[in-house]
């Protein structure tokens, strides 16, 4: 009689090598799927660095852009000031920047600034070729109180006179008009034609000389006039 073989899944072989594949299986699932996650994650660091590059362009380009130039740059064809917030000797290009537009007609012969606060005459000096100011008035009568103490005149002037002024003498011209003479390096250089011409005419009158004339009454002083020269 005959010995009956046992099944093939009954030996311990085949367990085993059952075992190994399916091991084996889940290892490959595990190389295969780690290497996708790493491809998408690579893909999608890629995407990121992408659109952060073309960000980081699109801001570049808005700030070449809307960035400001350089304050020398965009003034470079305005002549700097000499006094503290434009008048004499300064250009009228430069006062401008700092008192706004002409409130007057270009024929007018005079222009005017701040609602007719401040006046002033421009002539070119025929040496500099620069077209500034000879002749500024402080206007009080225009303003709310109309009139201002000696001290706050003093504060008002001394804004549109030449940053190096230095005092010669004060006196009075008559009974409303008190004159204080200064003179000035920088307005001598800035308005050369101009006292190149009045010297020749006073032999006693020195460059730079400039004069600052005080008018008042009972109430006040109701207005400044700052002229080039020495005459009130």
């Amino acid at each position: 009689m005959s010995r009956r073989k046992k099944p093939f899944y009954t030996k311990s072989w085949f367990w085993f090598a059952l075992l190994f594949f399916v091991i084996l299986g889940n290892i490959i699932n595990i190389i295969i799927g780690d290497s996708d996650t790493k491809e998408e994650v690579n893909e999608a660091a890629k995407s990121e660095i992408a659109a952060t590059a073309t960000a980081k362009e699109t801001i570049t380009d808005a700030e070449i852009v809307n960035s400001p130039e350089p304050a020398e740059e965009q003034a470079t064809d305005i002549t700097p000031l000499i006094t503290k917030a434009g008048g004499l000797g300064d250009t009228k290009e430069a006062i401008e920047q700092v008192l706004g537009v002409d409130e007057n007609d270009s024929d007018a012969g005079i222009s005017s600034y701040l609602k007719n606060t401040v006046l002033v005459m421009y002539s070119e000096d025929d040496v500099t070729k620069i077209n500034a100011a000879n002749n500024v008035t402080l206007s009080f009568e225009a303003t709310d109180s109309g009139r201002r103490t000696a001290e706050e005149a003093l504060n008002k002037y001394s804004t549109v006179i030449p940053s190096d002024a230095v005092k010669v003498k004060e006196y009075a011209a008559d009974e409303g008009r008190d004159v204080i003479q200064y003179q000035s390096t920088l307005l001598a250089d800035r308005l050369k034609g101009y006292y190149d011409f009045a010297t020749s005419l006073d032999s006693e009158l020195k460059p730079g000389t400039f004069i600052v004339i005080l008018k008042h009454d009972d109430s006040g002083i109701f207005s400044v006039v700052v002229a080039a020269g020495n005459n009130p």
